[in-house]
């Protein structure tokens, strides 16, 4: 099963406009179709935020719900690694370090002081709707793959998209079917 992080900032456009894309993710989530990972810095920067009256006055969802189901659902990480100066925005850090320390596959973020990272010690950094692919991805068969995408779509989503290893493995050995078939 996939591992993610989700910074407090896609988390908190969530509760502010319940978009489509971050709706998509929570559903993923809730069904089970990848892990969610918190530390203590991660929920607590999370709750902060939460907690200013302008955030308070324009939710479009409970706010009490959603950090009460990362409490109880999300997988905890102790909080015990610390990475300094990984981001240019040395807040963003902890979430790198939530990242490394739950082995997450993902970092999903809308922010591009992280986005421009890529890729931090085996940890795909991706915006929302590149999480929704890569899980869409991650669940079919090379096979499948080979039959819905062409080689060009394939190569254009490895070369423009942080992925995890096994979807990279796959979607390489969707390439080759590609290939066999001409």
């Amino acid at each position: 099963m996939l591992r993610a992080v989700i910074d407090a900032s896609c988390l908190v456009s969530y509760v502010l406009t319940r978009g489509k894309l971050m709706r998509q993710v929570i559903e993923h989530w809730q069904n089970g179709t990848f892990a969610l990972l918190s530390s203590p810095d991660t929920r607590a920067e999370l709750v902060a935020v939460l907690a200013r009256p302008a955030i308070q006055q324009m939710a479009a969802v409970p706010l009490d719900e959603i950090v009460a189901g990362l409490n109880r659902f999300a997988e905890h990480v102790p909080g015990k690694l610390q990475i300094v100066d990984a981001c240019r925005d040395p807040k963003d850090d902890k979430f790198l370090a939530c990242a490394v320390e739950g082995h997450a596959h993902y970092l999903v973020t809308g922010d591009k002081d992280l986005l421009t990272i890529r890729r931090y010690r085996g940890v795909a950094v991706v915006n929302p709707g590149q999480f929704l692919l890569v899980l869409e991805l991650h669940s079919m068969e090379a096979e499948t793959l080979a039959a819905r995408f062409n080689g060009d779509v394939l190569a254009e989503i490895i070369d423009t998209i942080p992925l995890d290893p096994e979807t990279i493995t796959c979607l390489y050995e969707a390439l080759a079917h590609l290939g066999e078939s001409e």
